[in-house]
């Protein structure tokens, strides 16, 4: 079985998140508990309405909880919510739904869960609220969706919800998170390395020239030499141009694999959402646009950091959402 602390960097990552979960920080703190509410929330009766599923789970005791139940829930892309302190009650119709029966909310028992979540690796990234204060209180466990998947328990077993139970993943499971959330940011960050690379190497390149033209005029050999200099960042910038060449034909590829499954993709998002902002400004800042673009059809150049990763349709939605984002301000505005 794969041990997920041999993997590369793990280690650090354990350090940094557990950081956020040392127990000599927050054990016998209140603070260990975001929130308390004398009621049930809308969003928890919401959860016990609906009874056990992919996005929630019910346990009677914070002892009931173990660190696969964590996370199962960690792996989704949505995160998830357990109830400590809910048992299960059939109704008539055979359904199931959440019965408040209230537990222990104690900081030893905040800290039992907080010491289950730092055994995960890496750990599990969670808020924790107690509900009911005035009459039978529980605990609402928040699994944050996280960034670091896959998470395993500390016997390197990798789970997720299915239905209103835990899974191991599959091994294409296991791949495909590891290919979301880890290839694409491997290829953006090595792209943007080359990048830079590339920009330091051209001012190395106007430096040395500079510097060996000054000393050539000394010594009377700076043709030679700068010659020598130039063929040299000649050839380093030709390698790190084909590396960037190597970089953007992965991320074309990767971008076609992301679009043929039409799996999440965080970098086409992130680029989307930033396009749609700046759309929203140069709308609200030039009416003859908007105006011309009520008028019918227009063919618009599209340029700029990250447009690589839209394609037409993308663009053309981007457009017509901001402009039905410029009638809601414009109607509201007018009330």
């Amino acid at each position: 079985m794969l041990n997920p602390r041999d993997r590369k960097g793990r280690l650090d990552i354990d350090r940094r998140l557990k950081s956020l979960f040392d127990p000599t920080q927050r054990a016998l703190s209140p603070m260990a508990i975001e929130r308390k509410f004398s009621g049930i929330t809308a969003i928890t009766k919401k959860w016990l309405a609906a009874g056990e599923g992919e996005r929630v789970d019910f346990k009677r005791s914070v002892e009931g909880l173990q660190t696969d139940d964590l996370v199962a829930f960690a792996n989704m892309k949505e995160g998830g919510t357990i109830l400590l302190g809910v048992t299960e009650q059939a109704q008539p119709d055979g359904s199931q739904i959440g019965l408040v029966v209230g537990c222990d909310i104690t900081d030893g028992a905040v800290l039992q869960i907080l010491n289950k979540a730092i055994s995960c690796i890496p750990p599990v990234p969670m808020k924790i609220f107690a509900e009911n204060m005035a009459d039978k209180p529980f605990l609402r466990v928040q699994v944050i969706a996280s960034d670091s998947r896959p998470h395993s328990t500390p016997k390197g077993v990798y789970c997720r919800r299915d239905g209103s139970r835990n899974r191991p993943l599959h091994p294409t499971e296991l791949l495909e998170i590891f290919l979301t959330n880890e290839g694409r940011v491997f290829a953006e960050r090595f792209q943007e390395s080359a990048a830079k690379i590339i920009d330091g190497l051209d001012d190395l390149e106007a430096s040395l020239d500079k510097r060996i033209q000054s000393i050539g005029d000394q010594l009377g050999w700076a043709e030679f030499k700068v010659g020598d200099t130039e063929d040299t960042v000649d050839t380093i910038l030709a390698l790190v141009r084909g590396l960037g060449d190597d970089t953007a034909d992965i991320s074309s590829r990767l971008r076609s694999l992301f679009r043929q499954d039409n799996r999440d993709d965080p970098v086409r998002a992130k680029s989307r959402a930033a396009f749609l902002d700046r759309v929203k400004k140069q709308l609200a800042e030039d009416p003859d646009l908007v105006a011309a673009i009520r008028k019918g059809p227009v063919s618009l150049k599209v340029t700029g950091r990250g447009m690589d990763e839209l394609d037409e349709k993308d663009v053309n939605g981007v457009i017509s959402e901001a402009m039905a984002s410029l009638g809601k301000h414009a109607a509201t505005e007018s009330e």
